[in-house]
C-alpha cells in the first residue's frame, strides 16, 4: 500500500485538472484498506495553483534544480553580507538568467501538458522562484516540489526571516565616538554580546556590564534616562508592530493563496464551461448543417413522389386498357379457336364423304 509520501509525489507531479479526482481516489483506496488516518491526511493535500504546479513541474523536470536555487541562494546572501559589489552584481546577473530560464521553461512545460501559460501566470511563477533564491524557507517549500501557492519574497535584500544575519555595522556617529574614546575606557569596555537586528535590541543587564552603567550614570541627565526610556518603548511598541505585521502578513499570505486556488478554480471552471459551449455551438452547427440537408433531401423526394404517383397513375391507366384489350384478344382467341374447330370438323365431313363416293 503506497504512503502519503508516495501518494503526494504523484499528485503535486499531474496536472492540475487531475488533482482532485485523483487525490479522491487515492483517499477511497486509503479507506478502503483501513487505513482512514492515511485517507484523511491524503483528503486534506491542498490542490496547487497553475503557477504552483509549473514550479513543481520544474522541480521533476530539471536536474538538480533543487540543489541550484539553494546553492544560488546562499552565494546571493553571503555576497550582500560581506559586501561583495561585484559578486553581488555577477550573481544577480546568473539569477535573472536562471529564473528567466526557468520561466520560459515552465512556459513549455504547460504547453506539452496542454495548458496555456498567460502572462500573470508566468509572473507568479518568476516572483516564486525569485523568493525562492531570497529566503531559505520558500527555497525549502519550492524545492519539495509539492507547492501548492505561488510564493513572493516580501522582506528587505536578500535576507529572509530565519536565515542567519550578521552584526549590524556601527553608524559613522558611532564609529566616531568609539575614534575618541581612550585607551583606557576601551580596556574597561565589556565583551559585546552576540549581533541581534535592531528590531530586537534591548537593555543589556549582565553583571559584566553593571560597572560601566555605574560609571556613567552620574553623566546621564534627566532628560537622557527620559529620552532612553522613550527610546526602549519605542523599540518594543515597534517591535510589537512587527510580530502583530509579520502575523498579518502570514494571515495576508493564506487569504491570498486561498483566493489565488479559488480564482484557479474558477478559471478551470470557466475554461471547462467555454469547451463545453463551444461543443455545444459546434454540434448545433452541425445538426443546423444536417438539418438543411435533410430539408433539401426531402423536398427532392417530395418531388420524385410527386412524379412517381402520377407515373403510377398514367401507368395504372394504361395497365387498365392493356387488360380491357387482353380480356378482347382473349375472347377473340376462343372464338378463333371455336371457328378454327368446327372449320377442321366440317373438313373431316367433307373428306369422309368424298371417300363414300369412291375413286371415279
Amino acid at each position: 500500500m503506497a504512503d502519503l509520501d508516495d501518494v503526494a509525489d504523484d499528485l503535486y507531479g499531474a496536472p492540475p485538472d487531475q488533482f482532485v479526482a485523483r487525490r479522491d481516489a487515492a483517499a477511497k483506496a486509503a479507506r478502503a484498506d483501513g487505513d482512514r488516518d492515511l485517507a484523511q491526511e491524503i483528503a486534506g493535500l491542498r490542490k496547487p495553483t497553475v503557477a504552483a504546479w509549473l514550479v513543481n513541474a520544474l522541480l521533476r523536470d530539471v536536474p538538480d534544480l533543487g540543489d541550484q536555487l539553494v546553492a544560488l541562494g546562499d552565494s546571493l546572501r553571503e555576497a550582500e553580507r560581506s559586501l561583495d559589489g561585484a559578486g553581488l552584481r555577477d550573481l544577480s546577473r546568473q539569477r535573472r538568467a536562471l529564473v528567466t530560464s526557468l520561466v520560459g521553461r515552465a512556459k513549455a512545460l504547460g504547453r506539452q501538458a496542454g495548458h496555456k501559460v498567460g502572462e500573470p501566470v508566468a509572473q507568479e511563477v518568476d516572483a516564486t522562484l525569485t523568493a525562492a533564491l531570497a529566503d531559505p524557507e520558500i527555497a525549502r517549500e519550492v524545492t519539495s516540489g509539492r507547492l501548492t501557492a505561488s510564493r513572493e519574497f516580501a522582506g528587505f535584500g536578500s535576507f529572509a526571516p530565519g536565515s542567519p544575519v550578521e552584526a549590524p555595522r556601527r553608524a559613522p556617529a558611532e564609529k566616531a565616538a568609539g575614534a575618541r574614546s581612550t585607551g583606557a575606557a576601551k580596556e574597561k569596555e565589556p565583551t559585546r554580546a552576540p549581533a541581534r537586528s535592531r528590531a530586537h535590541l534591548r537593555v543589556v543587564e549582565d553583571a559584566d556590564d553593571a560597572e560601566p552603567a555605574a560609571e556613567e550614570a552620574p553623566r546621564e541627565s534627566a532628560a537622557d534616562r527620559r529620552r532612553r526610556r522613550d527610546r526602549e518603548d519605542a523599540v518594543r511598541s515597534a517591535q510589537r508592530a512587527k510580530d502583530e505585521a509579520a502575523a498579518a502578513l502570514d494571515r495576508a499570505r493564506e487569504r491570498l493563496d486561498d483566493a489565488t486556488r479559488d480564482r484557479d478554480e474558477q478559471q478551470e471552471a470557466v475554461a471547462t464551461a467555454e469547451q463545453a459551449a463551444a461543443d455545444a455551438r459546434r454540434e448545433v452547427d452541425d445538426l443546423e448543417a444536417a438539418l438543411v440537408d435533410l430539408r433539401r433531401r426531402l423536398a427532392a423526394a417530395q418531388k420524385a413522389l410527386a412524379r412517381a404517383d402520377d407515373a403510377e397513375s398514367r401507368a395504372g391507366t394504361t395497365l387498365h386498357a392493356q387488360e380491357k384489350a387482353l380480356t378482347s384478344a382473349q375472347r377473340d382467341l376462343r372464338q378463333a379457336q371455336h371457328a378454327d374447330t368446327d372449320a377442321t370438323r366440317a373438313l373431316e365431313r367433307a373428306e369422309q364423304a368424298l371417300a363414300d363416293l369412291g375413286t371415279p
